[in-house]
């Protein structure tokens, strides 16, 4: 049986779509649907059927799902005894990790790591948040929750913390709220996506409900137009800090909201490569620890 058109299998099989596994594989529609064809043909049977949401297995589908996935671990494993044969540190290591965080936190410590270790192509993936490890997405994933259901083994290396901020701008001249009453008469700038922000949202829009919200964003990058004196918005502190036009508003008004978790697929947390990388994020956590939780 052709791997190549198992791995495509199984991406349909999490997806339920063709589109979707074809943006895993990092392929086209055409691709994966041809793959499917030719695999149903290998094995003379259907594999797949339309479903009113989009894909389902069929009975032979689900049974192959179940081998498919036994292959994938067992080549998991292969990978691993053999690569940890070897001392030096080397291969592709993919590590999944927040946008805000890689590109206002980690990005700026990379050049001493890959000078150090030039041996290993890191690759940052920041969609889909997070990745998959046992759908091989990703091998290392620092995000906020624990291990779930994909059975990682890690630890929690941090906390996040998020306060208000606004422009010096905006302050000049102005009372800045210091308690719940004196939001009124003041703009704020909210949350656009509140499921993937959904407690900081909260906590945002529950503090500031007497202000005047004026515009939602959906990302801390798009959050730091509080730059150009727009309003007051809730930023995490690592972010806002970096900025010296930016002041914290009502200090007290401090959450932390997130805990921060480096996990990895068991079967490869040992490999040479995999470790140089958990280690690294590990210390420069350790290291930025209260400039993570502001």
């Amino acid at each position: 049986m052709d791997w190549d058109l198992c791995k495509t299998f199984v991406a349909v099989a999490d997806t339920g779509s063709f589109t979707a596994a074809a943006r895993r594989l990092h392929t086209s529609h055409p691709t994966v649907s041809r793959n499917i064809a030719a695999l149903e043909a290998q094995l003379g049977t259907r594999l797949v059927a339309r479903a009113a949401d989009g894909l389902a297995l069929t009975a032979d589908g689900r049974t192959l799902r179940e081998h498919a996935e036994a292959m994938a671990a067992a080549a998991l494993r292969a990978e691993t005894a053999v690569a940890a044969k070897g001392h030096k540190a080397r291969g592709i290591v993919k590590l999944s990790i927040g946008a805000t965080l890689a590109s206002h936190w980690l990005m700026p410590r990379l050049p001493a790591f890959l000078r150090a270790h030039d041996h290993i192509q890191l690759e940052i993936i920041t969609h889909p948040f997070p990745a998959s490890v046992r759908r091989r997405e990703a091998d290392v994933v620092l995000r906020p929750v624990d291990s779930g259901e994909e059975n990682l083994v890690g630890r929690k290396i941090g906390r996040l913390g998020t306060g208000f901020y606004a422009s010096r701008d905006y302050a000049a001249g102005r009372s800045l709220p210091e308690r719940r009453g004196e939001w009124k008469g003041h703009s704020v700038i909210g949350f656009a996506d509140q499921a993937s922000n959904a407690q900081l949202a909260r906590w945002s829009d529950v503090v500031t409900r007497q202000a005047r919200v004026v515009m939602r964003c959906s990302s801390q990058g798009d959050m730091l137009a509080v730059r150009a004196g727009i309003g007051i918005s809730a930023l995490s502190c690592f972010v806002a800090e970096a900025y010296s036009d930016l002041v914290r508003v009502a200090p007290q008004k401090l959450a932390s909201v997130a805990d921060l978790w480096l996990l990895a697929h068991p079967d490869l947390v040992e490999l040479p490569a995999v470790r140089a990388v958990v280690d690294f994020v590990a210390e420069c956590a350790r290291a930025d620890r209260a400039r993570l939780r502001g």
